[in-house]
């Protein structure tokens, strides 16, 4: 991947939709385009959602996706091949408890009075706040009044205290996960007590009942089930997106009824948006003479022993994350829905010791060197994720680790870092400091610290100092803290300051170039210049291309360069406005500057100058000195204390972002003219040089059309 690539809409899974974090599709598309060739074989090693799997398969790639997470497997192979559970959950549902169906036994235990008639109702879900003992809120469905919401009822919490936490169905659901003396079992408990008493005892019925269908029905039954088993948890707050992060419940939180919960999720119609072919094993895969993907639930470490030499001719993944409570769920529903001997090789994921970085990024390292074996000589592994410190500081310490040197390590602060490494001895690079420096230098603007800090790792990356770090036993001090520590330490230098927002910028800076801002709206006019429309996808990529590495910009910049000058066309596509032709500007700028000397001589000033830079003089002093240009370049801003920048009002947004990037212009006292602010002054009859200024303004008074202004000494009028 030259360059960086700029993301775009990553859809959610069909199950868990908000658990996992997602890998943008055009980010995939880009790199198995540029790193590979049709009939190639990809690699998905920590695999989380489709974007790999479908870009490959759209680029006649075949795929290997591989998790050690069984979860994560069935959440995809749920929304690339949605399967039918109708049959299946009759079946559950007429498998007897007592002298019930089950179905109608577990959605006894809900029954609720209606807020609307009071006649017998089921409740759909409770809205319980901590420490109460009745629920706030309650949805039901009555069969006379239909699905209405009330408040919650005595009667509601009588029922639900009828389930008591860590009964026998709490401990019949934990015995299905582990030995009650296994040291990890309080976790286990940790989770079940995630879930309501009564949700407990639901479950527990379920499951025992679940073990008896046939491999058919469980098989069609299960993306259903898991589905139920989050949304059945105490973990989700009103009206909010839900991330499995923590076991805790939020202060308010929703118990669902389980049983509609399921038959919801099971009646739920399958869409597959595409045709995906698909295989069981390597071997099938492999030798495939067409596109295919295999779904493997297996860890790095055996996925290898199944892998040819030479045989992967990409990597390409998002980085596994600590994330203890959803590991710790993950294990406890592995257990449940295929049985305790599936969940055994991830029972050491509820140790709380693995759940930090300091465990993490080795294991990722020991993947990543694991995979060496099976990827061909020069195949690339790339990264894309979120923008965090330690994220980003613990898969570059993996990368070292694992003797992997950087071809790209960029980010942008909205699209997250996108990382390129390939096997390479260590190379020499520059210090800390040095690179600090030098990025600072090079971007000619102060720069937001997820960008600085990516630079910094990229340059230190492939060094011998890191890999000797990362390679070094474990002490007192951690291999990550030694390099937040390196890190913290060389930018504490008086070379830098921080100003506002967490950006960093030099305390002597040099006399450099334009800023990075007025570079990327320059690329950005040219690149419109250039063709008579562009897709958006293509001009995106363009520009980036133009910005590699540390000079990466910031999404929120290309977007408002972009809408500056640019028009839709057809369709996705978008061409240059036609008042920035070149030949129109050209024309205006000639009139702002005859209007600007025309103006200043009705107003008894001195008129110097030519092109775009006039000075108006009055006795010998310099009253306004104006910068005239079609562009929100802020060069001139940064040069001079001073300065009256007139542009025209399309730039005025542009103006306002840039302004806002850069904490530099903020305290400086420079004005801006509009054109269209310029040509409504000048129509003006008796004008003085105090009411010229209220066309000073991105929004000037005069262009506001409900204030009044007293701007030739008349009357004031009504308006």
């Amino acid at each position: 991947m030259p360059s960086f690539a700029p993301s775009d809409h990553t859809p959610p899974l069909r199950l868990l939709p908000d658990a996992f974090p997602r890998l943008p599709p055009a980010v995939a598309r880009a790199v198995i385009e540029t790193y590979t060739q049709p009939g190639d074989v990809i690699l998905d090693p920590f695999c989380i959602g489709t974007s790999v799997i479908e870009s490959a398969l759209a680029l006649d790639r075949k795929i290997i996706a591989a998790s050690f997470n069984p979860i994560n497997l069935l959440a995809i192979e749920a929304t690339l091949f949605p399967g039918e559970a109708r049959a299946a959950l009759t079946h559950l549902a007429d498998a007897r408890k007592g002298a019930q169906r089950l179905a109608d036994h577990v959605e006894a235990g809900y029954a609720t009075p209606c807020p609307t008639c009071a006649r017998d109702a089921v409740a759909l879900e409770f809205e319980w706040e901590r420490g109460r003992r009745a629920p706030v809120q309650k949805r039901v469905w009555c069969p006379a009044c239909g699905e209405n919401i009330g408040p919650g009822h005595e009667e509601d919490a009588a029922n639900a205290e009828r389930f008591k936490p860590r009964g026998l169905p709490f401990w019949a659901l934990h015995s299905r996960v582990i030995d009650p003396k296994h040291e990890e079992a309080d976790r286990v408990s940790d989770v079940l007590d995630a879930y309501p008493p009564r949700a407990q005892a639901a479950l527990s019925d379920i499951l025992l009942k679940f073990d008896g269908l046939t491999e058919a029905d469980r098989a069609a039954l299960r993306p259903a089930l898991l589905a139920t088993l989050d949304a059945a948890t105490a973990l989700h707050a009103p009206g909010e997106t839900h991330r499995l992060i923590g076991l805790n419940p939020p202060p308010r939180y929703l118990e669902r009824n389980v049983w509609r919960e399921l038959e919801r999720h099971a009646l739920q119609p399958g869409q597959n948006a595409g045709r995906v072919q698909r295989v069981s094993s390597l071997d099938e895969l492999l030798t495939s003479e067409t596109a295919v993907v295999a779904l493997l639930a297996v860890p790095v470490r055996e996925l290898v022993k199944q892998l040819p030499p030479q045989s992967v001719a990409l990597t390409v993944t998002y980085p596994p994350l600590p994330r203890p409570g959803f590991w710790s769920l993950s294990t406890v529903w592995t257990a449940w829905l295929w049985g305790k001997k599936a969940a055994e090789s991830m029972l050491p994921l509820l140790s709380r010791k693995r759940t930090n970085w300091d465990w993490q990024w080795r294991a990722i390292a020991a993947a990543l060197s694991a995979l060496q074996a099976a990827q061909r000589d020069g195949a690339r592994t790339v990264m894309a994720f979120a923008y965090e410190e330690t994220v980003l500081e613990s898969v570059t310490l993996a990368a070292a680790a694992a003797g992997l040197t950087p071809e790209q390590l960029a980010c942008d602060p909205h699209d997250g870092v996108q990382a390129v490494w390939r096997v390479s001895g260590a190379i020499e690079t520059r210090t800390i400091r040095e690179t600090a420096e030098q990025v600072l230098h090079d971007r000619a603007e102060p720069t937001a610290w997820p960008v600085l800090h990516t630079a910094v790792l990229r340059e230190v990356s492939g060094s011998q100092w890191l890999r000797d770090l990362a390679r070094r036993a474990e002490g007192e001090v951690t291999a990550l803290a030694a390099l937040r520590e390196a890190l913290q330490k060389a930018l504490a230098d008086t070379r830098f300051v921080e100003l506002d927002g967490h950006k960093w910028w030099l305390a002597k800076p040099p006399a450099a170039g334009p800023p990075l801002a007025d570079r990327v709206e320059e690329a950005v006019s040219t690149l419109l210049r250039s063709e008579s429309a562009w897709s958006i996808e293509a001009l995106l990529l363009e520009i980036y291309r133009r910005f590699p590495d540390h000079l990466t910009p910031d999404r929120a910049l290309v977007a408002t360069c972009i809408q500056s000058y640019a028009l839709e066309s057809d369709g996705p596509r978008v061409r240059l406005r036609e008042e920035d032709a070149a030949e129109a500007r050209a024309a205006e700028l000639r009139e702002v500057v005859e209007a600007l000397s025309t103006l200043g001589a009705r107003l008894g000033c001195e008129v110097d100058g030519a092109d775009e830079r006039l000075t108006w003089r009055r006795e010998g002093r310099t009253l306004h000195v104006f910068a005239v240009s079609a562009t929100a370049q802020i060069a001139p801003l940064l040069r001079e204390r001073e300065v009256v920048l007139v542009i025209p009002g399309g730039r005025a947004t542009l103006l306002q972002t840039k302004v806002a990037r850069d904490p530099r212009l903020r305290p400086r006292p420079w004005k801006v003219l509009k054109f269209s602010a310029l040509r409504h002054i000048a129509a003006q009859g008796d004008l003085s040089l105090a009411t010229f200024q209220q066309a000073f303004g991105l929004e000037p008074p005069i262009e506001r059309p409900q204030l009044q202004l007293r701007l030739w000494g008349a009357a004031d009028v009504e308006v």
